[in-house]
């Protein structure tokens, strides 16, 4: 006597209306979650002549406002890298103005007010790109006296 498979018949049904913002919306969180990333890093030659990279850095909130956050750290590393006598590939970055917009009167720049300046229209994208990057590497505490 034979054993007869089972066999399993899949049945696919499309998705019902009420369905369908749900899967879209996951649809769209995993392209803006796959696609909100702007990297970069600093690829510069040494005196000896040695091709190397440095200074990844990584921002994923705003792509608007991350290309110039990236573009803020890779030309401060650009900056520091020349001064130490590194070749800099992406010459662009030596040419970048780094410089921050005066806080609003009496404060101090922070992420908390550099994001309520910029919702109301106040700093561009890329002030705004460039005091994260800032904030974000400390570069806003006071220089630390030397003994």
């Amino acid at each position: 006597m034979m054993m007869q498979k089972k066999r399993i018949r899949m049945q696919h049904r499309p998705l019902h209306i009420r369905q369908w913002p749900r899967a879209l919306g996951f649809g769209l969180l995993t392209c803006l979650w796959l696609s909100g990333c702007t990297r970069g890093q600093l690829d510069y030659v040494t005196p000896q002549g040695e091709h190397k990279t440095g200074c990844h850095t990584e921002y994923t909130w705003a792509p608007a406002v991350d290309k110039h956050a990236v573009d803020y750290v890779l030309a401060y590393c650009a900056k520091g890298a020349l001064a130490q006598g590194h070749q800099i590939k992406d010459r662009r970055l030596l040419q970048l103005d780094l410089t921050i917009p005066a806080a609003p009167a009496g404060q101090r720049w922070s992420h908390e007010l550099a994001a309520a300046q910029h919702k109301a229209g106040q700093i561009t994208d890329q002030q705004y790109g460039y005091i994260v990057a800032y904030l974000d590497l400390g570069l806003d505490q006071p220089p630390t006296p030397q003994p």
